[in-house]
C-alpha cells in the first residue's frame, strides 16, 4: 500500500485513520481559541516509483474540504491556512503544474499556504484580484540527510507567531548536523540594511 507508512504515522500522532479514498484525503484542524483553521491536502496522491514528479491536488478532495468548511459556521471567521508538500514553482518537474486550486482557496477565504519539498526558505504572494490573494511560506528542511541539502543552504525551520491580523515568520538554522540552532538572518531588508531573521505579513 502506497501510503502505509504515512497512515501508521498519522494514526500514531492523531489517533485517527487516514483515508485511502483519494477524494477524502484532506484534514481539517480547528483551533477555536485562536480562531484558526488549517487545511491539509495531499499533493503526492498521484506519485509512485514510475511517476515521481506528478504532483498535484485532488480537486474532489479540495471540493469536499471546502464544502465541509462552508457548512460549519464555527469556521466562518477563522484565519484559514492551507498546507501541502510540493511547490508551485520549481526549477524541476516535481511541482504542481495545475494551479487552479489556488483560486478556489482564495475565494474560500484562505489567507496563507505552506509547502515544503524545495529545502529553501521562500516567501511570496499569489494575487487573485485587487483585494485578495494567498501569502506563500516555505522553510528549508528541518532534518533531511546532508546529501539532500541544497548547496549552501543550512537545516532550517520557521516559528510562526499570530497576532490579530498579522503573522510573524521567524527563521532558525543549524549550520552543521550536530550544531546548535540559531537565528537565520536570511531575509534581505533592502539596500544598506542588514538582513533579518524574521518578516511579518499583515492583512485587513
Amino acid at each position: 500500500m502506497k501510503v502505509e507508512h504515512f497512515r501508521n504515522f498519522y494514526q500514531t500522532i492523531k489517533n485517527q485513520t487516514y483515508p485511502l479514498d483519494y477524494d477524502q484525503q484532506y484534514t481539517l484542524d480547528h483551533f477555536p481559541n485562536q480562531d484558526l483553521l488549517i487545511l491539509g491536502l495531499n499533493s503526492a496522491w498521484q506519485l509512485d516509483h514510475h511517476y515521481k514528479s506528478r504532483a498535484g491536488i485532488n480537486m474532489n478532495a479540495l471540493s469536499n474540504a471546502l464544502t465541509e468548511i462552508r457548512r460549519n459556521q464555527e469556521y466562518k471567521n477563522c484565519l484559514k491556512i492551507a498546507v501541502w508538500h510540493h511547490p508551485l514553482d520549481s526549477a524541476w518537474e516535481d511541482r504542481i503544474k495545475d494551479q487552479s486550486f489556488i483560486e478556489q482557496l482564495t475565494v474560500a477565504g484562505f489567507r496563507l499556504f505552506l509547502h515544503g519539498h524545495v529545502h529553501q526558505a521562500q516567501k511570496g504572494f499569489n494575487e487573485y484580484d485587487a483585494e485578495r490573494g494567498l501569502f506563500r511560506i516555505c522553510a528549508g528542511t528541518f532534518g533531511a540527510p546532508t546529501h539532500e541539502l541544497v548547496t549552501a543552504e543550512p537545516w532550517q525551520y520557521h516559528l510562526l507567531k499570530l497576532a490579530d491580523n498579522s503573522l510573524t515568520v521567524r527563521s532558525r538554522k543549524r549550520k552543521t548536523e550536530s550544531g546548535a540552532w540559531e537565528a537565520d538572518n536570511c531575509w534581505r531588508q533592502g539596500k544598506g540594511k542588514s538582513s533579518a531573521d524574521s518578516y511579518t505579513i499583515t492583512w485587513e
